[in-house]
């Protein structure tokens, strides 16, 4: 889960805001029955829509140019589904910032 919550972070932080430019980021951490829903939001310049299908890709990035290697969500997506079990959603909207919604089960059966 370190791992997850240190990409999503710095993937806003590389993606969502300008340099210099401050910004909000929230994690809310749910129990629905058997499962925890963790939702992770930034409030920055979102994701185009012609991206969005792509962003879990290895090596998919729009910030090559400033030492992006596109590994970073890729390895949420992976950890969230082979090794916690779980599913990861994203939503976004340009100029309203981006929702990642984690579901794991509440018993996670963790892979090694």
């Amino acid at each position: 889960m370190a791992q997850v919550v240190t990409n999503l972070v710095m993937n806003s932080l590389m993606h969502a805001y300008q340099p210099e430019e401050s910004g909000e980021m929230h994690f809310q951490v749910l129990q629905q029955a058997d499962q925890v829903i963790i939702q992770y939001r930034d409030h920055g310049c979102g994701i185009p829509e012609e991206h969005l299908s792509r962003i879990f890709e290895p090596f998919f990035t729009t910030a090559r140019h400033r030492g992006g290697t596109g590994l970073g969500l890729h390895i949420v997506y992976n950890l969230v589904t082979q090794k916690l079990g779980g599913r990861i959603n994203v939503q976004s909207e340009v100029g309203k910032g981006t929702l990642f919604i984690v579901t794991l089960p509440l018993e996670p059966q963790v892979t090694s």
